[in-house]
This record gives C-alpha cells, sequence and structure tokens, in this order.
C-alpha cells in the first residue's frame, strides 16, 4: 500500500512556503508511526507537534504555513494518507 497525501481547499488557498520540506516531515513523521501532526508557527520558527501538543520538530527560521495546520493519517484498508486541513476545516 502507498502513502497519499491530500490536503484541503483551505490548505490549498494558503500554500505553503516548502511544501517539499512539509511533505518530507510528513513521511519521516509516519514512518514514526504519527498518527496526528500539527505545525504551528512560534516565534520565528514552525514547531510540529503530534496530537497531545508534545514537541516532535523545529523548522529553524521558517514559517511553513500561515496559520496552524493539521495533518491527519488515515487508512481505509485500501489506502493510507495524510489529510492536511485546517483546523476550521474539521
Amino acid at each position: 500500500m502507498e502513502l497519499s497525501v491530500v490536503m484541503t481547499q483551505g490548505v490549498k488557498e494558503i500554500g505553503c512556503q516548502n511544501w517539499d520540506l512539509a511533505i518530507a516531515l510528513i513521511f519521516q513523521l509516519y514512518r514514526q508511526r504519527e498518527e496526528f501532526i500539527v505545525f504551528k508557527n512560534m516565534g520565528n520558527n514552525t514547531v510540529v507537534t503530534d496530537g497531545n501538543d508534545n514537541h516532535l520538530v523545529t523548522v529553524d527560521n521558517k514559517h511553513l504555513f500561515s496559520e496552524d495546520v493539521w495533518a491527519i493519517y488515515g487508512d481505509d484498508g485500501k489506502m493510507k494518507n495524510y489529510t492536511i486541513l485546517l483546523p476550521r476545516e474539521y
């Protein structure tokens, strides 16, 4: 089974400063079995946490997104995916 990444319209509209980096982080955290990922801006950095607000990684001196973004893992038995969405779209 492959892992795909899909995004909501809200995330498409706000965009990302570095999609390659954001996707690489999602795949890295997938390998670590993280099912809920939060990207949030703190100071000049992007801090990535899990669903319980535990720190996973910091991207120094860069805001990947202009607001908080979630990446939620799903597996329907046919496809594994992360849906990237804004919290208000949940």
